[in-house]
């Protein structure tokens, strides 16, 4: 009777024994020849690629056609998805800018449309910490339910009453593919895409798909070539090296094969001195949690980190001082290291709040006048009649009320250092004309002065007007706008970039505390979201506001929706007197609810939830008994 010998003295039987000894096992076992053959590819196996699934739905063969319904649910775009490329979405209609590799991607429209059909997509930046990206709406009178849930590991792709759902480890591309004609369901991803070439990319470029449940063309994969199954990949490599003759061996190391983390051992066979083949035992990662829980928490712990960071990762850490991840905030940040570097008058532009004189700051610390002075002058907070003075300086006697010893100006005490101008939009415009002169000339005289003093002075500027109106409104001298835009940077709102919210609550919140001589507190992912929602008139300062705020309010360690002070439109509702509630029943509910909401935050440790609440033990089983809380 055939048989081998794996090295160690295990013996196995190349017959139907051997299949069925291998079935039986909890991992995933597969054997190639001498020359890269499949001879033994247990159950497990074929569970852990997808070779065989327990199809829920059938389809027939075919590729994706001009006119076909496209619905996507994609992870993190150019992963696990045929190396897919933003770009690569126009042919179902989606074409935004804002949409980058890495990104996660709700998408539904149809392929190839040239009656451009209008596509429906939602999407979430690979730096935001969301727990899921979802999206629901109707196309072509067809109900579309899209979600990728980040933290469950689930992507789910619903078409009206039909559900194709998706476990995955790290990342997904999942896809369902409807005919254009009948809206019937045409493809649907499932597992073992990577080794059958149907990831989204591949399919959208043409790549014919294979039919799946009763009509599957499958005929297994025993007597084929390993690449055939597994190709382009590391592991299958080494173990192909192994399996001719090469010294390659190891127990329980960590492998990707087809995009899946697995635990995996591979092991030479011989029969007596001559090589024959290799075996590679596999363990599903999802399967062993247990057993490798440190090893697991670590790989999604990666993958959330690798969301959190943009393409450029070495941008955001930069500028410290300007918070902030978005796109936009990297872009100013590379922005302002270029103006950092040269000599040029900067003008930043941006509402109030949103962070001009920090900007202006970071800006001066990474340029070479960074051990010289900076100084900030507010054109807006002093008197017109002071303001010439307080720049240039004067002469003792120069006026009525002028110090006898003269005065050092704001120019001269900011030489070899950076002046910051900010609110220039406010300066007069006989002021404007001095100014000028003095970015000109790089000289200047004190009031009543008839020395003239050489400048070694960086200038930048702000505002928060509109320069241009100013210069058609005759408010704002046209020359000098050129002199001062070299180099302009724009601060956008921060309701135009919310997902910096997230990062500047993380920041503020414990600064704000320790400024205020208090305990740091959290704050409730109700709380978070509601700032995420609200517009900013205020910009980040304003959202410094609240949380200060806030603080104030929280009497526990958890900053709660109630303790938001936000700015809305009263709304007044017409109500009976039935309707009407007292107020003790409203206090009797805010303070049932916050019980509630600190059982819940504190898991059930009744301790911590007092401790929350800042209330004793008593009063706390008090307040229990009288609503009725069941614990």
């Amino acid at each position: 009777m055939p048989s081998f010998m794996i090295a160690g003295g295990i013996m196995f039987e190349t017959d139907g024994y051997a299949k069925q000894f291998t079935d039986m096992m909890s991992d995933g076992f597969i054997f190639i020849d001498s020359k890269g053959i499949i001879q033994i590819y247990n159950n497990k196996a074929k569970e852990i690629f997808g070779i065989e699934c327990d199809y829920s739905y059938s389809h027939g063969s075919g590729k994706i056609e001009k006119g076909d319904i496209i619905v996507i649910a994609d992870s993190s775009i150019g992963k696990d998805d045929g190396n897919l490329k933003p770009d690569a979405l126009k042919c179902i209609g989606v074409n935004d800018g804002n949409i980058q590799k890495g990104d996660a991607i709700v998408a539904i429209g149809t392929f190839n449309d040239d009656r451009r059909e209008i596509s429906k997509y939602a999407y979430s930046k690979q730096f935001e910490n969301a727990q899921k990206l979802e999206m629901n709406c109707n196309y072509k009178d067809i109900r579309i339910y899209g979600c990728v849930g980040f933290t469950s590991g689930m992507a789910i792709i619903e078409v009206n009453d039909d559900k194709y759902t998706f476990e995955y480890a790290k990342c997904i591309g999942h896809i369902v593919v409807l005919d254009g004609e009948t809206k019937k369901m045409k493809f649907y991803q499932t597992k073992g895409y990577t080794y059958r070439g149907e990831a989204i990319n591949d399919l959208l470029m043409g790549k014919t798909f294979s039919s799946k449940g009763k009509e599957s063309e499958f005929h297994g994969v025993i007597g084929k070539n390993v690449f055939e199954i597994h190709s382009g990949n590391s592991t299958i490599k080494e173990f192909y090296d192994a399996a001719i003759g090469n010294d390659i061996s190891y127990i329980n190391e960590y492998k990707e094969i087809n995009g899946r983390p697995t635990i995996c051992s591979l092991i030479p066979v011989n029969k007596g001195s001559r090589r024959t083949g290799a075996v590679l035992k596999i363990k599903d990662i999802s399967e062993i949690k247990k057993i490798i829980k440190e090893r697991d928490e670590a790989l999604k712990d990666l993958y959330r980190i690798k969301r959190k960071l943009s393409d450029d990762e070495t941008t955001i850490n930069l500028l410290p001082s300007f918070v902030g991840d978005s796109n936009e905030i990297i872009n100013i940040k590379k922005l302002a290291l270029k103006a950092s570097k040269s000599n040029s008058t900067v003008l930043i532009f941006g509402e109030s709040g949103t962070g001009k004189s920090i900007l202006a700051k970071a800006i001066h610390d990474n340029s070479s006048y960074k051990d010289n002075p900076f100084l900030v002058v507010n054109c807006s907070s002093i008197p017109e009649t002071l303001l010439e003075s307080e720049l240039f300086g004067y002469e003792g006697g120069a006026f009525t009320g002028a110090k006898s010893s003269g005065k050092i100006g704001f120019f001269e005490s900011a030489q070899n250092g950076t002046l910051f101008l900010d609110e220039i939009g406010e300066i007069s415009m006989p002021l404007q004309v001095k100014l000028l002169q003095v970015l000109q000339d790089k000289t200047f005289y004190k009031v009543g002065g008839r020395n003239i003093i050489k400048m070694n002075v960086r200038i930048i500027a702000a505002t928060n007007r509109n320069l241009e109106e100013a210069i058609q409104k005759g408010m704002f001298r046209e020359d000098l706008y050129y002199r001062i835009n070299v180099f302009p940077i724009y601060i956008p709102p921060l309701r135009e970039r919310k997902q910096d919210i997230y990062t500047l609550v993380n920041i503020i919140l414990p600064k704000v505390c320790e400024r205020m001589g208090c305990e740091e507190k959290g704050i409730s992912g109700e709380a978070l979201r509601l700032l995420s929602a609200y517009d900013y008139p205020g910009n980040v300062r304003e959202l410094e506001n609240i949380l200060e705020r806030a603080v104030n309010l929280a009497e526990g360690k958890t900053i709660f929706s109630k303790h938001l002070a936000l700015k809305r439109g009263r709304q007044y509702k017409k109500v009976s007197i039935g309707e009407l509630k007292t107020l003790r029943s409203i206090v009797n509910e805010t303070e049932k609810e916050a019980i509630e909401d600190a059982i819940s935050i504190s898991g059930g440790d009744y301790k911590e939830a007092m401790n929350l609440l800042d209330i004793s033990k008593t009063s706390f089983y008090e307040k229990v008994r009288k609503y009725k809380i069941d614990i």
